[in-house]
């Protein structure tokens, strides 16, 4: 058996990206366990790079290059993804190795130059296939997971899938592989990955995993987080299947809620007593839109509670419902709908008419001025009983 060192993913293989420990907002989404930007090195008569990493580490790719092959020896470099975090340190590469060839796919190709003009004198290959001297990549394109330009390269010698985005996750750790840490802690994260950056992309997911399958690979090596091999590669395909049939969701109920003065507070507390189902309580005053994100994944049932503010719904309610409209969260999804209001009682219907345009399917309502009574309270225990069944 061949062993390899921590950086050598495979025999020939090295990972040479970048580990970003501190950054908590990637483009909106909240990253509690920093991330990284995995890039690829295969080691072959005709070197070959797959992927770089955000522009800021550039250096740290570049010296990764350096201790296991000299710049100069580098042929190709493959781009799967011309999103930044994944092309920033291509003109840096380019500039300090100028033989490089760019391998990639045409939309890929005027991604790159509208990003980095300086590119239009590098050299570009758009292929299908190249043929290294002992490896061979073979290149398929999966648009809309996540953008219009994103592929997947397989090497069939090392049975090795580069996903790129695809199966990645947000998390900066030493590790490299998801069985050298907590397979549920690597899932629940993948899971969170895939609600808030793969929401709308269901479809595309449909018709990406059947090029993949077909495929005989052991090794999934992504762009983000950690990668896959043994049984795991089954774990995280069958839960992309689910998702993109949208069979991921349990009997499960999710309430969002924002509360001034603590009423719509009690009223979400009790519809999470009344509820015969495992429900989380989510207070927007506390929980990031990530988190959100993450826990209406799976959910069948949703509830939203707010109170009218300014003539409308806290705007908090309303970025939260429009985050998860584009994201396809609410879509097919019952919804129970209830809010308060002092002189003018806007926020539910106004809800109510986003939910509704989200694919939603509200089940109830209620409304109350100012502070639930006790008839109130009995309502819409009941509502909740009968609603979500």
């Amino acid at each position: 058996m061949t062993v390899c060192s921590k950086d050598e993913m495979v025999p020939e293989i090295f990972w040479v990206g970048a580990i970003d420990w501190s950054v908590r907002n990637f483009h909106g989404y909240t990253t509690d366990e920093g991330s990284s930007y995995n890039a690829y090195l295969i080691m072959d008569e005709e070197p070959t790079l797959i992927d770089t990493v955000k522009a800021e580490f550039a250096d740290q790719m570049v010296e990764r290059i350096r201790s296991i092959i000299p710049l100069s020896k580098i042929k190709y470099i493959v781009m799967n993804h011309g999103e930044n975090d994944h092309s920033g340190a291509l003109p840096t590469l380019v500039r300090l190795m100028p033989q490089l060839v760019i391998i990639t796919n045409e939309i890929c190709h005027q991604t790159l130059l509208a990003l980095y003009p300086p590119l239009k004198t590098a050299k570009f290959q758009i292929t299908h296939e190249l043929k290294l001297k002992t490896h061979s990549l073979i290149f398929q394109q999966i648009p809309m997971v996540h953008w219009p330009d994103s592929m997947i390269t397989f090497c069939p010698e090392k049975r090795v899938v580069f996903s790129n985005d695809g199966f990645g996750q947000h998390i900066a750790c030493s590790e490299r592989w998801s069985d050298q840490l907590i397979i549920d802690h690597v899932m629940l994260l993948a899971k969170e990955y895939m609600a808030n950056i793969l929401g709308l992309c269901q479809v595309p997911i449909v018709q990406a995993l059947k090029h993949v399958v077909k495929l005989q690979f052991d090794f999934v090596l992504t762009a983000h987080g950690l990668s896959w091999r043994n049984e795991h590669i089954g774990t995280i395909v069958k839960e992309y299947a689910l998702f993109s049939e949208n069979k991921q969701m349990k009997k499960k109920l999710t309430i969002y809620f924002c509360s001034l003065y603590g009423s719509i507070k009690a009223v979400a507390e009790q519809i999470c007593q009344a509820s015969k189902y495992p429900t989380q309580l989510l207070d927007l005053k506390v929980t990031n839109i990530t988190k959100c994100a993450l826990n209406a994944y799976d959910s069948e049932f949703l509830a939203f509670g707010c109170y009218t503010y300014n003539g409308g719904m806290n705007p908090d309610m309303e970025s939260l419902i429009q985050y998860l409209a584009g994201l396809h969260l609410i879509r097919n999804r019952k919804v129970y709908v209830f809010g308060s209001f002092c002189y003018a009682d806007k926020a539910v219907k106004q809800m109510i008419d986003l939910i509704t345009k989200a694919g939603g399917i509200v089940v109830g309502k209620q409304l109350y001025k100012l502070k639930a009574d006790p008839e109130c309270m009995y309502d819409m225990e009941d509502d909740i009983r009968k609603l979500f069944d």
